[in-house]
């Protein structure tokens, strides 16, 4: 028995077996929720965010091959400059 602060004792209440089939149902309509709301969202989230990230990384693979090709034209302008030098020096 529970002694509240009025100091008259109370019968405590009992849980019955339709109080926690009760309490069952809820959290299996809870997880229900979940499942169909919830996670569908983010299912939906994780999907977008991955199709952007393909879209991103095509782009900067576009943009890194032209950087790759312009690297590639100034190093051989560098070198075709340089044998052009030593050509004309030893003539």
């Amino acid at each position: 028995m529970k002694k509240p602060e009025n100091g008259i004792r109370t019968m405590a209440k009992r849980v019955t077996t339709q109080d926690l089939h009760c309490e069952v149902e809820q959290v299996k309509k809870d997880i229900a929720l979940i499942k169909d709301n919830h996670l569908v969202h983010i299912h939906d989230c994780i999907h977008r965010v991955e199709s952007e990230i393909k879209e991103n990384k095509q782009f900067f693979n576009d943009r890194l091959d032209r950087l790759d090709n312009r690297i590639w034209w100034i190093l051989g302008l560098t070198v075709s400059t340089l044998v052009a030098i030593v050509v004309e020096s030893m003539v």
